[in-house]
């Protein structure tokens, strides 16, 4: 085997095992919820989604990039620096989680008040410690796909992810239908997860001695800076949907939407694989000027993902009804219109413009689109919360956000390197590939309303899927689309 082969034989493999883990993880997630809506009331579950949905979003908010600045810096430093490097963030980390931890409990109130949920004061109150745990775990991942192990990280993502379930079910079966088992729950298993992320981290290092970083912190928030006013942005991106959908539409409704705004775990196994695994192999690129050839690497990892993904994005659009009845129960087949609306922006993810963004120095260009996304964001919710129109609308008009933010990249990137990241052979995939999909997906939908059709909504889709799966393959041919050759490269570890 020679050794372009070889490379990316390695590189396929490293982005297979890190997909592995984020599948896993999604997996993992999917049970929990579907239990927990089960076992919980709407009001219930409700309040324990918000509550994590206020964290995630206020993390976001806090860590402001620092997390991606390991994928970034690691491949351009020596050993001993990467150690000192990962030291430092960790000291960041434990900083920024006793602050998040008492703004959490000291603002509380606050927030309830806000959401207009009286609950979420004692259960904002009741997680607040959990911070301490959380933050400091961050980065794992970036070092793991750095240092190209990431089937160690696969293992690790499935043991804390088992961990995490395991938290929070167990309480609340065994101890009662209460959100606050859930929380505790979730506290115990994030302690449980400190300790093994901490392992994690130091065990590449043990016996390497710490170098010094010239101008370490420097260079650390002049990459990240940008990264702030981002997710600054992000943050009022995020909390916009939450807000408006619990103020104006309730509890029930927030029930609804939080099940159906997920992510397709497939789809996300491949494209947060592809974005990780680009952005150190973008970056040690552009330090050694070597991004040509990188590129080539960026656009065969598109045209293959665009294969695999962009039919399995249909069938969920034309299923969503009996894929939400499937996870969390017949109380949640209006989250369908949910899920609908927030699978339109999983198309745009395919094309992972954040690692070339990043590893280019572009990252004042993702600032500035989050920050006018907000502006938007914020406006369109409030024009639609104002013209009492439905609330998934809210959803719709965050998808669209993310096209726009498409375009923006891709003439950024392509005014600092010429490179064109949708390139006419891309846009030919793409159109090809969505238009055949739409098409497999109508047939298998009529199949269902006017040949056969099962109240059991998993019959529903695994003969749906059939269908759909195979009419593509079968008419690929005539259009020169393999569908089955990037499957079987999976399989042979292969690209």
């Amino acid at each position: 085997m020679n050794n372009t082969t070889s490379k990316k034989s390695s590189n396929f493999q490293q982005a297979l095992w890190l997909g592995i883990g984020q599948f896993c993880t999604f997996a993992i997630s999917f049970i929990s919820a579907a239990i927990l809506s089960r076992i919980l009331d709407k009001t219930e579950y409700g309040t324990y989604k918000q509550i994590l949905y206020i964290y995630v979003t206020l993390q976001s908010l806090f860590t402001a990039g620092l997390p991606s600045v390991f994928s970034y810096f690691i491949p351009r430093l020596e050993v001993g620096q990467q150690k000192k490097l990962i030291s430092s963030l960790n000291r960041i980390f434990l900083i920024i989680g006793t602050i998040l931890s008492i703004i959490l409990f000291a603002g509380s109130s606050l927030i309830a008040d806000i959401l207009k949920n009286p609950e979420l004061s004692i259960g904002l109150k009741l997680f607040s410690p959990f911070p301490l745990f959380t933050l400091p775990t961050m980065g794992v991942e970036g070092i793991y796909t750095a240092i190209r192990e990431t089937k160690k990280l696969a293992k690790y993502h499935i043991f804390s992810k088992a961990i995490m379930l395991v938290g929070i079910v167990l309480p609340v079966v065994l101890l009662g239908a209460k959100y606050e088992y859930a929380i505790i729950g979730w506290g115990a298993a994030s302690f449980a997860i400190f300790i093994v992320a901490m392992y994690m981290k130091n065990r590449p290092y043990v016996s390497i001695k710490k170098m010094e970083i010239p101008n370490m912190y420097k260079s650390i928030f002049s990459y990240s800076t940008p990264l702030i006013g981002a997710f600054i942005g992000g943050f009022a991106i995020s909390l916009a949907d939450q807000f408006f959908i619990s103020r104006y539409y309730g509890t029930v409704a927030f029930a609804d939407y939080s099940n159906g705004c997920l992510n397709i775990p497939f789809a996300i196994m491949i494209t947060s694989s592809v974005k990780n695994v680009l952005l150190p192999l973008l970056s040690k690129a552009d330090a050694t000027g070597e991004l040509q050839t990188a590129f080539k690497t960026y656009q065969n990892a598109v045209n293959k993902s665009i294969i695999l993904i962009f039919p399995l994005l249909v069938l969920c659009f034309v299923s969503t009804e009996d894929i939400m009845v499937f996870l969390y129960g017949s109380q949640y087949s209006s989250s369908s219109i949910y899920m609908k609306s927030y699978i339109i922006r999983e198309f745009t993810h395919v094309l992972p413009y954040f690692s070339v963004l990043m590893a280019t120095g572009l990252s004042n260009k993702y600032m500035t689109m989050h920050i006018w996304g907000a502006i938007y964001i914020w406006v369109a919710g409030f024009v639609i919360t104002q013209l009492e129109l439905d609330a998934f609308i809210i959803v719709l008009a965050h998808s669209l956000f993310y096209f726009f933010c498409s375009i923006y990249a891709f003439i950024c990137i392509y005014n600092k390197t010429k490179f064109k990241l949708i390139n006419f052979d891309i846009l030919k995939v793409i159109i090809a590939v969505l238009s055949h999909s739409a098409i497999c997906g109508f047939i298998a939908l009529q199949f269902n309303y006017h040949i056969y059709h099962s109240e059991i909504p998993i019959i529903n889709l695994v003969i749906m899927s059939c269908v759909f799966y195979a009419t593509l393959i079968s008419t690929g041919k005539l259009l020169h689309i393999n569908y089955l050759e990037s499957i079987t490269r999976i399989i042979k570890k292969k690209i």
